[in-house]
């Protein structure tokens, strides 16, 4: 595993060898960790020529030879000589990575959504790599399937019932001629049981070029099952399909979407009949999450996740359902996203879970890679228990907009409270998650498909997004914002037949100061039935005064487009804006969401003082002015305790960012007697701005402790540019003092040196600990001797252990230790853990 595998060449590349890199690449082998995996890393790299699927939308000759929407023709001569040209260009960076870093080598290869390679090779040359001419190296993100409330209802809600509700049993017909036959939905996860009940082949038989990948773990109706095992672990079982030890996720949201019909569920809840929502569509077993943690199942890395998309495209399937996600970094530098932008470009319909962090973080908390454009991003909800039985919206489902990005999302939701569904080993549970919504939208698209082949990605998600019942909240009967429920609950029955297509499926102006004018078009075309001319009108939510958003024309014809307009006045009020653009005709509606917010930022009224470069650093708030309170996106602070009120006077840094790196932070070190400081960064000069929810001062890694208040901000994945390091006093806090060190691009852990290997009975075991970049965390140092974890002082860079009550012989030392960027890592640099380390020693006590 330690050699570089080399491509043939291209003149002897024939299609054999175009599939086989399709279906897992040259050198892509086994799931061991190779020696000292811990000092290693695996990145993307990607050439500039773009992979198949941009070229496809580019150049319309190649599009027309390979093929038409859903049923793209790899075999095509035009596409295997496009393949061929990427894989020369693949083989020659190979050949310059061999003789540049001879210790790297290639996992996987990418060619249809990504253009490139994965490389794994020691962190100490990435630099090395970067210096590669033409070679674009991503940086690896760690992604988990979002985490499930078990429902505390005593009696399911769904799967008996969702079909229903959402209108899937009307498309299926009595005779299930059209509940979704044919269609394929890959599961991007952490591996399916195809045992379960839920899913018996009875009735099916493979389609034509399948079983594909590990035939073993295949049948009927779980026609593919592919491990993507990273390289970051060597557990035993990371190159199965299923797990038997850790697999559990992915079984529930594949019963969801495809799910026999009619199947008997038993267990605790009683016997209840259920389906899914596509119960006669074929299921796609991809395993992308792969590395055992103590306490939050499998995660997967984005190298992984992307081959597993870009395998799914080149597979057949027809929808991709991604019901895991992460605290958003830039999509421009996540190869999910890019990955998942590019499989929709090739005719397959991504569809991607909000996320769960409504509760904590508010507006501005939707994860990556649901904020992925072209993807159908999902927002969960129940059945209605306002006394109408309309939808409700669940309280943990993010909201919109996307935090670093500032997109509209959600796009639509879905039932994802009390979801009854398979578990492995034949049982079954009832869920709660955006997780479980997810799967409700990609057997809806599956539906959609079987009965409209021609429809393209664009116009699958702008029938679901644009025929929605509206969703509501627990208490008062309002209707949620767009930001919550993207179109609304989707409506099958409607979204059969749309009559219109719109795009885009939701209008967003971001961030508009006073003084703002701006018109979007939207176009509006016919999907059937729909060429009458269409009012327009708009149907506001909720605006600041001041801003008000008009169409151009009170009609508009399928077949054009009408320009929406947004003007905000010299003197309109700061505020979030949202609301439908509404198309009528007769009883027929359609709507299109909107989203923006008018500021009028007070951060660039500050002065402020550069940061040259990292170090430690003293501030003083005192005698600052008090000009910003609120931060966001998010809106709230994360984890309670974290003031959001923050009327106080604030000091402010500046950097400037010159080149894209891993990360960078501040976590402030001390302040005098009584004063309070609450640190932010954010894009230079506008409060609204937070770089996402690593700016906020929470230790929000999973990996390291309970989530918690921590005054630690710090920047991921950012982008260069100007950014604020802001200290602000929270209400009523004193201004004062304070001491804060400032790091960039710090992915190393602390170093550890046991200062003695042999000290006399009494003496202290001491041990150096030491971190140039972020600097020591002290509460992180965790102590053991002999296997228990003991005691110990810590003052200026040394750990030091009492001996006075051990006997003499020799004793194991273990210590634990992260740097202060760890707190902000979250999954977001992998390997899990990547700033902490873990020391190992022998020390001998002498009488």
């Amino acid at each position: 595993m330690s050699g570089l595998r080399r491509l043939v060449s291209a003149s002897l590349l024939g299609l054999a060898v175009m599939l086989a890199l399709l279906a897992g690449g040259a050198s892509a082998r086994g799931g061991a960790a190779p020696p000292h995996a811990s000092d290693l890393v695996e990145v993307v790299v990607t050439l500039p020529q773009p992979p198949l699927a941009q070229a496809l939308r580019d150049d319309r000759a190649l599009a027309a030879a390979v093929g038409r929407p859903h049923a793209l023709d790899l075999r095509a001569p035009a596409a295997v000589s496009y393949l061929r040209r990427l894989a020369s260009a693949q083989g020659a960076l190979q050949s310059r990575l061999a003789r540049s870093v001879p210790q790297a080598r290639v996992r996987w290869h990418y060619s249809l959504t990504l253009n490139g390679v994965s490389v794994v090779l020691p962190r100490s040359q990435l630099s090395r790599l970067r210096a590669l001419p033409g070679a674009t190296v991503w940086p690896t993100v760690t992604y988990h399937a979002l985490p499930d409330a078990r429902a505390s209802a005593p009696a399911a809600s769904a799967l008996n019932r969702t079909p229903t509700l959402i209108g899937a049993t009307a498309l299926w017909g009595p005779d299930l001629a059209t509940a979704g036959q044919g269609m394929k939905i890959a599961i991007i996860d952490d591996g399916i049981d195809q045992t379960h009940p839920f899913f018996s082949p009875a009735g099916f038989s493979y389609p034509a070029g399948y079983p594909k990948g590990n035939t073993a773990y295949t049948t009927p109706k779980v026609i593919v099952a592919r491990a993507f095992p990273s390289p970051s672990t060597s557990w035993k079982y990371a190159d199965r399909p299923f797990d038997p030890v850790y697999s559990e996720h992915a079984t529930h949201v594949a019963g969801i979407a495809a799910g026999d019909h009619d199947t008997l569920s038993t267990g605790a809840r009683g016997k209840v009949r259920v389906s899914g929502i596509a119960p006669r569509a074929y299921l796609g077993n991809y395993k992308a999450l792969t590395v055992p943690t103590k306490d939050y199942g499998l995660d997967g890395n984005s190298p992984e996740i992307a081959k597993a998309i870009e395998q799914a495209v080149a597979d057949g399937m027809n929808v991709i359902n991604l019901s895991l996600g992460e605290v958003e970094i830039e999509p421009s530098r996540d190869a999910v996203v890019q990955a998942l932008q590019n499989a929709a470009a090739m005719g397959v319909v991504p569809v991607v879970a909000a996320g769960n962090e409504f509760d904590g973080s508010g507006r501005g908390s939707v994860d990556s890679p649901a904020s992925a454009p072209d993807a159908i991003t999902v927002a969960a909800s129940s059945e209605g228990g306002n006394g109408a039985g309309d939808d409700e919206i669940a309280s943990f489902s993010s909201s919109g907009p996307t935090p670093v990005s500032l997109q509209m999302k959600p796009d639509v939701t879905a039932p994802g409270e009390n979801i009854l569904s398979s578990i492995p080993r034949a049982a079954w549970d009832v869920w709660d998650g955006t997780s479980m919504a997810t799967p409700h939208v990609a057997g809806a698209a599956a539906l959609l498909m079987q009965r409209h082949p021609l429809w393209t990605v664009a116009q699958v998600k702008s029938a679901l997004a644009s025929t929605g019942d509206p969703v509501y909240t627990a208490t008062g009967g309002a209707e949620v914002p767009t930001t919550r429920e993207g179109g609304g609950r989707i409506d099958l029955v409607r979204a059969d037949a749309p009559l219109v297509f719109t795009a885009p499926t939701g209008l967003s102006w971001g961030l508009v100061r006073r003084g703002f004018a701006g018109t979007k078009q939207l176009l509006v075309a016919d999907a059937g039935g729909g060429l009458a001319p269409w009012s327009v009108s708009v149907a506001v939510q909720a605006a600041p005064s001041g801003a008000t958003v008009t169409p151009t024309a009170a009609t508009v014809v399928p077949g054009a487009s009408i320009g929406v307009t947004l003007a905000v006045s010299r003197t309109a009020a700061e505020g979030e804006a949202t609301g439908f653009v509404v198309l009528q005709r007769g009883s027929d509606v359609r709507r299109v969401p909107f989203w923006f917010r008018v500021e009028a930022p007070k951060l660039a009224l500050d002065a402020h003082t550069t940061l040259a470069g990292p170090g430690v650093y003293q501030g003083d708030t005192a005698g600052k002015p008090a000009r910003v309170s609120a931060y966001r996106y998010p809106e709230r602070g994360i984890v309670s305790g974290v003031p959001t009120d923050l009327s106080g006077p604030e000091q402010v840094f500046r950097f400037t960012l010159r080149k894209p790196v891993a990360n960078f932070g501040v976590a402030v070190l001390g302040h005098a007697k009584n004063v309070r400081v609450s640190p932010r960064i954010v894009h230079a000069g506008d409060e609204n701005r937070l770089v996402g929810p690593t700016g906020l001062p929470a230790a929000i890694n999973p990996y390291v402790g309970v989530p918690r208040p921590y005054p630690v901000v710090g920047a991921v994945m950012p982008l260069p540019g100007a950014y604020d390091i802001v200290f602000d006093t929270p209400a009523g806090g004193k201004p004062g003092r304070f001491r804060f060190r400032f790091w960039v691009n710090d992915t190393t852990p602390p170093t550890v040196t046991l200062q003695r290997a042999s000290v006399r009975a009494g003496e202290p075991i001491r041990l150096s600990v030491r971190d140039a970049g972020a600097g020591v965390d002290p509460q992180s140092l965790v102590v053991s001797r002999d296997g228990k974890q003991v005691p110990f002082t810590y003052a200026r860079g040394t750990v030091s252990l009492d001996t006075a009550t051990l006997t003499p012989g020799r004793h194991r030392i273990a210590l634990t230790v992260s740097d202060y960027q760890e707190a902000k890592n979250m999954e977001d640099v992998g390997p899990v853990l990547p700033n902490t380390r873990v020391f190992r020693a022998t020390v001998t006590v002498r009488p």
